[in-house]
């Protein structure tokens, strides 16, 4: 690492940008996740490290592509998902049994699961190297406080751009609140929000809760599928607002034609619940108020921790986050330098 060692100095100052103008929000085990079950990195040492490396890697090009005022990287807290499963036990009981990886490296689902937390625990010992906030709060899934501070810099009118490839997160575009998905490499913004959805984003939530999620172990009506939906329901793509009321009205109505409209009155327990476990315009937080976008979030180094990061890949014995680590750091000197 010893080539490193002038980084500091050929690190460049940026100019003074406002705080909040551009703010980055990662939905952190949405990446970590993704990158552990994909990429088989090993160290010398013969372990797995595709989580940590993949992170940091996605990361940097994110940082760098967007180049954000603010990075906001939220983690699931302790017990996040009790909530929700107070709510319904189904919500995703099938993750405790599935592998994430499948290509042979784990002999157990606890062995997998203890890698995984290892490399979580050390990818945020890397982000303490940087000027990035990291925020958990116990019992609160990731999901709900990112919904909240992205809904915080919109009343604001500050730009957000949300990171993960949950779709859940659609619901809640609009003029200044985006989404990247990272798997698709595209931002899903208020000019193509209605294409990539099929209906009008803030009626989105109400065609989830007809249709389940699978991800997140919710059925849905069997035999309902999308197109269904915007034929028989057509308001959920023209009138902004709707609530569930409508979707029960109609299918009351036409109770005595297809079939599905009876599968829909004597599965509405169900729909109530779908609706309430993936509604992100309202949560615990908006009543609570504990957030503001715009409140440090914990202590936040002003500069990048260079020896201490230098220091982690050595012990890591990562010869590097990418080929050029000099430039994947000076993105993030990017941060360093902003006005409040």
């Amino acid at each position: 690492m010893s080539e490193y060692s002038d980084i500091l100095e050929t690190l460049e100052e940026s100019p003074v940008r406002a705080y909040n103008d551009k703010i980055l929000i990662v939905d952190a085990m949405n990446m970590l996740i993704r990158s552990f079950s994909l990429i088989k990195s090993m160290n010398p040492s013969g372990h797995h490290i595709g989580g940590l490396v993949g992170f940091l890697r996605s990361l940097g090009y994110i940082n760098r592509i967007f180049d954000p005022t603010r990075i906001i990287i939220v983690w699931d807290g302790k017990g996040g998902s009790a909530n929700r499963k107070n709510i319904d036990p189904n919500y995703k009981a099938q993750r405790a049994s599935s592998r994430i990886t499948h290509w042979g490296l784990y002999e157990s689902k606890k062995e997998e699961m203890e890698a995984l937390i290892g490399q979580l625990e050390r990818t945020r010992d890397y982000l303490q190297c940087l000027p990035v906030h990291q925020l958990m709060m116990e019992k609160l899934e990731a999901d709900d406080v990112i919904a909240h501070l992205a809904k915080e810099a919109d009343k604001n009118n500050k730009k957000c751009l949300i990171v993960s490839s949950d779709k859940d997160f659609l619901q809640l575009v609009n003029e200044n609140i985006e989404v990247y998905a990272p798997i698709k490499k595209r931002v899903i913004d208020s000019s193509n929000i209605e294409a990539e959805l099929q209906v009008l984003p803030e009626n989105y939530n109400i065609v989830k809760a007809l249709l389940g999620d699978k991800s997140d172990n919710l059925a849905g009506i069997k035999g309902l599928g999308i197109k269904t939906v915007i034929k028989e329901f057509p308001k959920i793509n023209t009138e902004k607002g709707l609530t569930l009321d409508y979707i029960y009205e109609v299918a009351e109505e036409k109770l005595e034609g297809k079939k599905i409209f009876a599968k829909i009155i004597h599965n509405w327990d169900r729909v109530l619940t779908n609706y309430k476990l993936m509604n992100l315009h309202t949560t615990v937080l908006d009543a609570k108020e504990k957030l503001h976008i715009f409140r440090e979030l914990g202590t936040r180094p002003s500069t990048i921790q260079l020896g201490v990061f230098l220091h982690l890949l050595d012990t890591d014995k990562i010869e590097g986050i990418t080929k050029n680590t000099p430039d994947w750091l000076q993105g993030f000197s990017n941060l360093t330098n902003h006005s409040t």
